[in-house]
């Protein structure tokens, strides 16, 4: 035992302020196995209650069980090592146990630098550990983000603990203590250098590629800034960090050259080649084939000389060998006839140089029958392709004589219902005699044209998006809704990057209103369209509108979308890159079930979609729907409403109105919400470009509590109930997100662009039933930063309503 928490929460070391037990341990009474192997290289507190069993001096005065143990939180306590401070280029030191604590702190020469966050890596030859230190995540109250502190020993004297089995050092009340240092010391590490530092070169649009040339601009763009003269010799080490990553070109050839040299490298290089030598050698095949052919020919054509000139040989010696036969018989039967010894000989030299000739020829013909035999397969292959082909080409003429059948049976179709349409209008004019009707006045439609104000070439899209937020918040100042900047961003990033955006919570909390003025702040004008859901919609026609076969006409809804699409279809036609942005504003979102009336607009939230509205109109077939027109809808949380499925709150973005604004300008119900201020909007392709992330990457602090969150709410456990899939969908978003909101909210909280996106694309899917998934809840409320307090407060608001509704939780959504 090190150290022990007091009632009053002061952490002090064992038998300092009063005796605890002499021997400083304490006794497990059941569960010690799983509790040596849950903690065996980590420092745990234990809850210790006095034992029951026979007193003796040596003996534990206090005991505990494995289940009244836990893990230490925050920094309760941290085990100090006295070595020489590392420097900060290294940033690293060597033990041979692991710390038992999350954190550590370095002793030497009479101070205690730390705290630190650290990884740890086991060195394969010395099974040493090597730990690689950084400054903790959180900041303590007197210690900036990427510093350390530095404290003199002797105000720590009280608060250290050694204990005399272990010989390990601890010093407890961490937050405390430093609350007195002497000094801080900035102790980035080169990998937070690079990313916090290297992201804003990747998002900087003037920095298109990575040279001597780029360094230099780098260079010269920080070194006027505030952040260089606080923080010099932070950049001195990014810009040298950047001057090696420009070497590495060179320094990579070298490598690969001499690795190539080797029989290693050789080897991996051939393998290499052999499992892509159908890719890299397609060509080469192909002109083999095609010299095989010909050689194929070239040899066929010399077979057949060959044999013919064999043929001739093998005729010319039976011709002789009969002759020679019928001399022989002539001389042994008639002495008349004679032949001379010099005549004999020249007739058998003959023959024997015949004979040679024939067994030079046969050899020769049986080398060209055995590379025949080769070519024989080859041509058989080709015979086969040939086969496969003229099978392909019958398929083809099958393919080709059914779908002549599908035209034919499709034209009787349409010459069957222009039949019936031409009926049904010799009929309508009987029809409107006898119900009276009157032929509809045509309306003129509504003038969805806005001027939209032009970018200068050399402003960048953040100063553009920049600009609109401050437009936009100045705009709300104006009409009396006064909010903040982080508010504003919040909102146009989310609806710039979902296709749905809802605002969420209770009647009178101004969700209509903001949405109408925000309109007017981007100065939209009638390219806003705001659609008051009725109760009973059950599919498009109600807000869409429907194809009347019998008057040959299209009715559109009375809501005005038909001809907002239509006018927007027209802008895509022409392609007029001008055109603003455009937004319908469906009040009452949830009053009937979107699913159903909204259906054809729900598919739109993918990005593989063809954002096409079928209308049903044989004279205008479909709509093309452009990307820069978004969905706004207000939606109430009590029971007059349809709750929201899991298919649409995975599609859409929860923006939270519970907290009611108490500074919203009471004079704004006398001020026109509608009143044109002379705001001209940037175009939509503008609007959406400018919030469109550069990349999904994230820093590792927030990537680590992205899915920290994700895998709380993954975890099949049964003791946590039903789990929360977080689908790839959302988490795209969230990045997204983030990485357009994080850097200008990044003044505020690191974690605020985080808190955001999870309050409004995660909290939202909590839906579950049970004490079991409350303890989910509560560990998800356990895991999230002290910082994120949006999410804070939604978590506890849900835990606490579903404490109260028998273990019964949501989002009320």
């Amino acid at each position: 035992m090190y150290f022990e928490i007091l009632n009053n929460g002061e952490i002090v070391p064992i038998n300092k302020e009063s005796l605890f037990c002499e021997t400083e341990q304490v006794f497990v009474t059941s569960g010690y196995s799983e509790l040596r192997e849950k903690y065996s290289s980590s420092l745990f507190a234990a809850t210790c209650v006095p034992t029951n069993f026979e007193k003796k001096e040596g003996n534990c005065q206090y005991i505990t069980r494995a289940n009244f143990c836990e893990e230490i939180k925050g920094l309760l306590a941290c085990q100090v090592y006295d070595l020489p401070f590392p420097d900060v280029n290294e940033a690293a030191i060597i033990l041979t146990e692991k710390p038992v604590t999350k954190t550590i702190l370095i002793q030497n020469d009479s101070y205690i630098y730390g705290p630190f966050d650290y990884i740890d890596e086991i060195d394969p030859a010395t099974n040493q550990h090597i730990l690689h230190l950084k400054p903790i995540s959180t900041p303590l109250n007197k210690i900036q983000q990427f510093h350390i502190g530095k404290i003199g020993i002797q105000k720590c004297i009280a608060y250290l603990s050694q204990n005399n089995h272990s010989h390990m050092t601890f010093l407890c009340n961490i937050k405390r203590i430093f609350e007195n240092i002497d000094d801080t010391i900035d102790y980035i590490t080169n990998d937070q250098i690079i990313s916090t530092y290297g992201n804003r070169i990747a998002q900087n649009s003037e920095i298109r590629s990575f040279n001597k040339g780029t360094i230099a601009q780098i260079r010269k763009c920080y070194t006027s800034s505030q952040e260089f003269r606080t923080f010099p010799e932070r950049f001195n080490r990014l810009f040298q960090s950047l001057e090696m990553a420009e070497s590495w070109d060179n320094t990579r050839k070298d490598l690969m050259d001499s690795f190539l040299s080797i029989d290693k490298g050789k080897e991996i290089l051939k393998k290499y080649i052999d499992e892509n030598k159908e890719k890299y050698f397609r060509e080469e095949k192909q002109s083999f084939l095609k010299k095989l052919q010909e050689d194929k020919l070239n040899q066929q054509q010399t077979f057949n000389e060959l044999v013919n000139k064999k043929e001739q040989v093998e005729a010319d010696i039976r011709k002789m060998l009969r002759a020679r036969e019928l001399f022989l018989f002539n001389g042994g039967q008639i002495s008349t006839i004679t032949i001379t010894a010099e005549e004999k000989n020249k007739i058998e030299q003959k023959l024997s140089s015949r004979r040679k000739e024939l067994d030079t020829l046969t050899a020769e013909v049986k080398v060209l029958e055995e590379k025949h035999s080769r070519f024989k397969k080859i041509e058989d292959l080709k015979n086969e392709i040939d086969d496969l082909e003229r099978e392909r080409d019958r398929y083809r003429d099958r393919k080709r004589q059914m779908e002549e059948q599908v035209e034919d049976v499709a034209k009787k179709l349409r010459e069957s219902n222009e039949v019936l349409t031409s009926r049904l209008v010799q009929l309508k004019p009987d029809v409107d005699a006898l119900c009276g009707l009157k032929p509809k006045a045509v309306f003129s439609s509504l003038d969805y044209n806005v001027i939209t104000r032009e970018i200068s070439a050399t402003e960048s899209d953040e100063d553009t998006r920049e600009n609109l937020i401050n437009s936009v918040l100045d705009a709300l100042n104006n009409r009396g809704r006064k909010t903040d900047y982080y508010t504003v961003a919040n909102i146009l990033t989310t609806i710039a990057q979902c296709q749905f955006t809802l605002f969420s919570g209770l009647p009178g909390t101004g969700k209509t209103s903001l949405a109408k003025i925000l309109a007017a702040s981007l100065g939209l004008q009638n390219r806003l369209l705001n659609i008051p859901v009725a109760r009973g919609w059950t599919s498009s026609r109600d807000v869409l509108g429907f194809y009347n076969a019998l008057s040959q006409s299209f009715i559109p809804s009375a809501t005005g979308l038909f001809d907002l699409i239509r006018h927007l279809h027209y802008e895509m036609k022409e392609k007029i890159e001008s055109a603003a942005p455009a937004i319908v504003l469906l009040d009452e979102f949830n009053l009937s079930q979107p699913e159903h009336y909204f259906s054809p607009f729900l598919e739109m939230a993918d990005p593989e979609s063809k954002r096409i509205i079928l209308t049903g109109n044989p004279e205008e077939q479909h709509f093309q729907v452009p990307t820069y027109l978004r969905f706004l809808g207000t939606i109430n949380q009590d029971e007059s409403v349809q709750s929201l499925t899991p298919r649409l709150l995975d599609r859409a973005a929860i923006i939270n109105f519970d907290d009611f604004e108490q500074d919203y300008d009471l004079s704004v119900v006398k001020s026109d919400t509608h009143k044109d201020l002379s705001i001209s909007p940037i175009t939509g392709n503008k609007f959406i470009d400018i919030f469109l992330p550069r990349s999904l990457e994230m820093t590792p602090d927030i990537e680590r509590i992205l899915q920290l969150i994700i895998e709380t709410l993954r975890d099949d456990n049964p003791e946590f109930g039903t789990p929360v899939i977080v689908s790839y969908r959302k988490i795209k978003a969230i990045r997204s997100y983030h990485n357009v909101a994080g850097p200008m909210m990044y003044i505020e909280s690191k974690y605020k662009a985080l808190d955001y996106a999870v309050v409004q694309h995660i909290l939202p899917l909590l839906n579950g039933y049970g004490q079991n998934f409350g303890n989910r809840l509560n560990t998800l409320l356990d895991n999230l930063p002290d910082e994120m307090e949006r999410s804070h407060k939604l978590l506890r608001r849900i835990i606490s309503t579903g404490n109260q509704n028998m273990f019964c939780y949501g989002a009320n959504i």
